[in-house]
């Protein structure tokens, strides 16, 4: 594991994590379910994060064409956003119903922590590798 390509991928992360975030609180702010909030500002999160990791967390390498990446890392994705969609779920479970902003949000900022490690690895071995 490279430190500085660890690094950069953390930054890249918190800049897309950020903005999905902001979105996602103000989407919940206005009265949009967590539910249906999270995959629209998780969508912005997605866009954001690939233009980030592939032209600058992983810039050392000979990039494989974008019409073979984008798919990968779209599949890496979606299957963040089910994580994230269930935590959410076991959350609003537990709280016996729609969650307020703020916990929601801390909710979903708890559910991508966790994620960023299993991310990275399959984004450097799988989605990004050198061919």
């Amino acid at each position: 594991m490279r430190v500085g390509e660890l690094g950069r991928f953390g930054a890249a992360g918190l800049v897309a994590t950020a903005a999905d975030v902001a979105l996602f609180y103000l989407l919940v702010l206005t009265g949009v379910p967590a539910l249906v909030a999270n995959p629209v500002s998780m969508a912005l999160r997605l866009l954001l994060a690939f233009w980030l990791t592939r032209s600058w967390v992983f810039r050392d390498r000979e990039v494989r064409e974008a019409r073979v990446e984008l798919p990968l890392f779209l599949l890496v994705a979606v299957s963040n956003i089910v994580v994230v969609e269930l935590v959410l779920v076991v959350a609003q479970f537990g709280a016996g119903g729609e969650l307020a902003p703020v916990p929601a949000t801390a909710v979903k900022v708890c559910a991508v922590g966790v994620t960023f490690f299993a991310r990275y690895l399959v984004s450097r071995r799988w989605v990004f590798k050198a061919d």
